[in-house]
């Protein structure tokens, strides 16, 4: 019997792919709800793997158009990032044929630290952006980074599995031991009794070529493990 220690809502970057239809397949088959973050590049590339997930329950989120760092652009880029991403993401919304309820953004590499950082999270809260419910994130670093204060979506655990591109010795085995790592910038281990998770995966081709199915061999060891997904939440800054 599976004794639920940590509590996590399940999100995915850098989508669509090719791959996309074959993950939403076996989230749904877990009863898995996921909010996938997609940038406009792929959209454009891939309308309808974004189409077939949202149909099949999944939540989309904004990624940016081309992936770029924030940190490094204007305030006028960022936004401009943003809104051609949001007119892409309504298009899916409008052939999937589903009413879109929430408008989430996540920051590319987590790059938030923006010189005009209050302008853009004015703006993202003035254009209707939400965040996921965060109150209840147990992590130290993610109280100290002050992400509960930001519109944006960060996360508090990171498969990193998008190593295997650059390094393809890194194995399964590699991935999971690093679960049990646990980290100096944050108290808390993915596994850890009663402790509530923003859990990173990545819809990447590459990955899969290296390690085949990679989403459904991570997602399966840390529910054995203890990890119940959940139905993401949202709320509006007051």
């Amino acid at each position: 019997m599976v004794i639920s220690m940590s509590i996590a809502y399940l999100t995915m970057d850098d989508g669509p792919s090719d791959i996309t239809r074959d993950i939403i397949d076996y989230l749904t088959e877990r009863g898995i709800k996921p909010i996938f973050f997609f940038t406009g590049q792929h959209i454009e590339k891939k309308m309808e793997e974004g189409v077939y997930a949202l149909k099949k329950g999944a939540i989309i989120g904004n990624h940016s158009y081309s992936h770029p760092n924030f940190e490094q652009l204007t305030l006028e880029q960022c936004i401009s990032e943003v809104e051609k991403t949001e007119e892409l993401i309504n298009e899916i919304y409008q052939h999937a044929g589903v009413v879109r309820k929430f408008k989430l953004f996540r920051f590319p590499y987590g790059a938030r630290k923006l010189k005009e950082s209050e302008e853009f999270q004015e703006y993202l809260e003035n254009q209707g952006f939400c965040k996921l419910e965060d109150t209840h994130i147990t992590s130290e670093w993610y109280d100290r980074e002050g992400l509960k204060e930001g519109v944006d979506v960060l996360w508090t655990y990171d498969f990193t599995e998008y190593r295997v591109h650059n390094d393809t010795s890194l194995t399964y085995e590699d991935f999971i031991a690093r679960i049990y790592e646990r980290k100096q910038e944050s108290s808390e281990l993915l596994l850890d009794e009663e402790s509530r998770h923003i859990v990173l995966l990545h819809d990447h081709m590459e990955t899969n070529a290296v390690i085949p199915r990679y989403y459904q061999k991570f997602l399966d060891y840390v529910m054995l493990h203890g990890v119940t997904f959940i139905k993401p939440e949202f709320q509006y800054l007051p």
